[in-house]
């Protein structure tokens, strides 16, 4: 059976709930019925938000809408991280700016190459090669996920020194182009890359968030841009409730980086 740990402070309970159970113990069964009775005591209310993966919106949205007894609702819903984000921009202001696709992200990085060129100390020699673009949007959409600046690169890059000149001159390669791509966006374009950390910035002004019960299931794990979209999601909604497939017998218990649920 899956089990249940508040998290408590200065005597008060918060907002975070963490549901733990191993794989199969009715940890979704228990987040969709709690929902479901939810909705059939107080139909209308504050938002009910189940936040799953991309790829199980249509999946839990299905199992909701058949839950016995549950003939449709007006309060809950089901979103993706990047749903969830479209949703609250449309709502608090961001959605109007133009979205920068993935082919015209590439063909900006391929002219800011050619410009900056003779800038590179690294990167020039791969400038001109057609598949060096992807190559870089690819890294710099990770970097984006993972919550890294220009400005930290280039404190890494000189943290480094003379240590290994390489990997400073790759990282100082890294950054020029990246800022240069972040300044070519900044007032035009919005990169699908951001979506998260603009939602994380406009949760506060969106309806559907405030005062909302958030449920959380589905993940094995969260990025930085999630993580702050999850603390943000703290301060505005009533209470969080995080589903985790963690086996609960072992909470405090020292493991090693072998174990399963190190």
């Amino acid at each position: 059976m899956a089990r249940f740990v508040y998290f408590v402070a200065g005597g008060d309970r918060l907002s975070l709930r963490f549901i733990l159970g191993r794989a199969g113990t009715g940890k979704t069964t228990y987040c969709l019925a709690q929902i479901a009775e939810e909705l059939q005591a107080r139909p209308q209310g504050s938002s009910i938000i189940l936040l799953v993966p991309e790829q199980g919106t249509f999946q839990m949205e299905a199992a909701l809408a058949a839950w016995p007894g549950l003939n449709g609702t007006m309060r809950a819903h089901v979103y993706s991280f990047r749903r969830l984000a479209w949703k609250v921009l449309q709502e608090a202001g961001g959605a109007a700016r133009p979205h920068l696709r993935e082919i015209g992200k590439r063909m900006v990085l391929r002219n800011l190459l050619e410009q900056r060129r003779d800038d590179l100390k690294v990167f020039y020699r791969a400038a001109r090669q057609p598949n060096f673009s992807d190559s870089l949007a690819r890294v710099i959409a990770e970097m984006k996920m993972y919550c890294l600046t220009p400005a930290q690169l280039t404190s890494a890059a000189a943290f480094i020194g003379a240590k290994n000149n390489l990997l400073r001159n790759n990282l100082e390669d890294l950054a020029l182009l990246y800022l240069d791509l972040e300044q070519f966006l900044a007032g035009r374009f919005t990169d699908p890359e951001d979506y998260l950390n603009l939602l994380a910035d406009r949760l506060a002004y969106s309806s559907t968030c405030l005062g909302s019960e958030v449920w959380v299931d589905g993940f094995s794990g969260f990025t930085p841009q999630e993580y702050r979209v999850l603390s943000k999601l703290l301060t505005v909604s009533a209470r969080v409730n995080v589903a985790l497939c963690l086996d609960p017998t072992i909470l405090g218990q020292p493991l090693d980086e072998q174990e399963l649920f190190y």
